[in-house]
């Protein structure tokens, strides 16, 4: 992927959008997931993403992640 510090942040955004989806949509989310991590480097990360059920094209599921961490720190320190 590059860039250690874009790959940490589409890694993070990916799994945070993974883990909102299993908390919303249960089973299919988690096999979304599962899938995700079987497939190693078999796909570029933009396909594999999709897999897992997040479109990493647009900001997006950028801003929704920070958004969580956002509300989780609030949650931590309030």
């Amino acid at each position: 992927m590059g860039l250690y510090s874009y790959s940490y942040s589409a890694g993070l955004t990916v799994a945070t959008q993974a883990f909102q989806a299993i908390e919303q949509q249960g089973q299919p989310a988690v096999d979304r997931w599962l899938r995700y991590l079987s497939l190693g480097d078999s796909l570029n990360p933009v396909a594999a993403a999709r897999v897992a059920g997040v479109d990493v094209t647009t900001d997006a599921a950028l801003k929704q992640t920070i958004a969580f961490l956002g509300r989780t720190v609030d949650e931590i320190f309030h």
